[in-house]
């Protein structure tokens, strides 16, 4: 054996190791790049699926609070026609079908499971306030129920005479109620537009020209 024989097996064994040691760093490279991928590509369905469940809720809200709104305006107009020729009349009212509030499902689980962080911080900004003002809308609107329910509906049976005083004029409780009913309608109205404007940000991914 000569003396550069054990040198050749050293120089071999470091080069074996060195290439193992090679092809284990680009093994577990190319498996963090692919577990990063497979995540980005997770991440993506869950925004493109919680985007779609927020645009869902806000077609609806714009469809729906111009339809409740429509329905209070034609009732509390009916009363005013009536009281302006001198008619009584039951005060106008609107109990909105189902539930008090309007579904929020789609946004809380973008809250809850993180998703509404990856939005533009401006979109999120907006879609925040508009679901914490929509539902603080529909929270007074619970107020006006209770009055409804508790002061109209039981005297309604009796005949419009009993919402009146005795000099002809509507009371005042009910004339209030109708004020904040008809101020609910605008609000409505007013959720639809803005409704409209975040859904068109949602769908095209730039915040459009012009104000809700």
């Amino acid at each position: 054996m000569t003396q550069s024989e054990p040198r050749h097996r050293q120089v071999g064994w470091i080069k074996r190791a060195t290439g193992e040691l090679l092809i284990i760093f680009v093994g577990v490279t190319a498996a963090f790049i692919v577990e990063g991928y497979r995540q980005e590509l997770a991440q993506r369905a869950e925004v493109r699926q919680a985007t779609e469940g927020i645009l869902t809720e806000l077609r609806r809200y714009q469809i729906r609070g111009v339809e409740h709104a429509d329905s209070l305006s034609v009732r509390l107009e009916r009363w005013r026609a009536a009281n302006s020729v001198g008619q009584q009349a039951v005060p106008g009212y609107y109990r909105i079908p189902g539930g008090s509030h309007p579904p929020t499902a789609a946004w809380d689980a973008a809250i809850s499971s993180g998703v509404a962080s990856l939005f533009d911080p401006e979109l999120r900004l907006a879609l925040g306030y508009f679901y914490t003002d929509f539902l603080g809308i529909h929270d007074s609107y619970v107020r006006r129920l209770i009055f409804i329910e508790r002061e109209i509906l039981p005297r309604v049976e009796q005949g419009a005479e009993v919402f009146y005083q005795g000099d002809g004029r509507v009371r005042p409780e009910f004339l209030v109620e109708m004020s904040l009913l008809d101020e609910f309608g605008q609000d409505l109205r007013a959720s639809s537009r803005q409704a409209a404007f975040l859904e068109e940000w949602l769908r095209i991914g730039q915040r459009p020209s012009g104000t809700p």
